[in-house]
């Protein structure tokens, strides 16, 4: 399968080009990764509810995962503001982790209705979630071996999921980078994922169905 910038070329959606040209923009010295674990609800335009305010947490680092005095003064001001931001060692594997949650637990939230905290405390979902989280890891750690897989301690936040928020919402939904990304590079590398193949077809046809997705 043939990529560009890491996106299979069948994938590239409007949003991903826009991204892709923002890239040539700007130069990767200018670049900081990131990646955010906060729960969060749009009450009305303009409002956001915080629904996670012990557990938020902001990520941050280099695109060469080196260790720079920008990065240090962006951790330092983030967790002044109270916004957890520890050191890591690997973006990508940060990125990567937050990804599996995205790729199964939010897809399942889309295709419930539910919150992630109804999801996980839905007997019907026991056995389905560790099938859906191993799938994910396999993918995950095959382009980087040091992702930790995922777990879980406490109650899950009872909110729903952005993907989820989006499609009651009616607006542009994060298909393919949550759902049909993960499959190609499952594909790609020659994985079999049918747990997830499964959940992301019916997330492709409800979105279709509401007119939020066209590819």
């Amino acid at each position: 399968m043939d990529y560009r910038h890491g996106i299979p070329l069948r994938l590239i959606s409007p949003s991903s080009i826009r991204g892709v040209r923002l890239k040539k923009a700007i130069g990767k010295e200018r670049i900081v990764g990131g990646v955010v674990f906060s729960s969060n609800e749009v009450v009305e335009p303009g409002i956001v509810e915080n629904l996670s305010p012990d557990r938020n947490r902001l990520l941050v680092g280099e695109c060469d995962d080196r260790n720079s005095e920008r990065i240090a003064q962006l951790r330092a001001a983030l967790n002044e503001a109270k916004l957890d931001s520890p050191p890591i060692s690997d973006i990508r594997e940060a990125i990567w982790s937050k990804l599996l949650t995205n790729m199964s637990l939010s897809v399942l939230c889309l295709l419930t209705g539910l919150t992630a905290r109804g999801v996980r405390n839905d007997a019907a979902f026991t056995d389905v979630i560790p099938r859906l989280l191993n799938e994910a890891n396999e993918i995950a750690q095959h382009y980087i071996p040091e992702v930790k897989r995922v777990t879980r301690s406490g109650p899950a936040p009872n909110h729903k999921p952005s993907l989820l928020q989006d499609y009651e919402l009616g607006r542009a939904m994060e298909i393919d980078v949550l759902v049909k990304a993960p499959s190609a590079f499952a594909h790609a590398a020659g994985l079999s994922t049918p747990s997830l193949d499964l959940i992301a077809a019916l997330a492709i046809q409800k979105a279709r169905e509401k007119g939020l997705y066209a590819g």
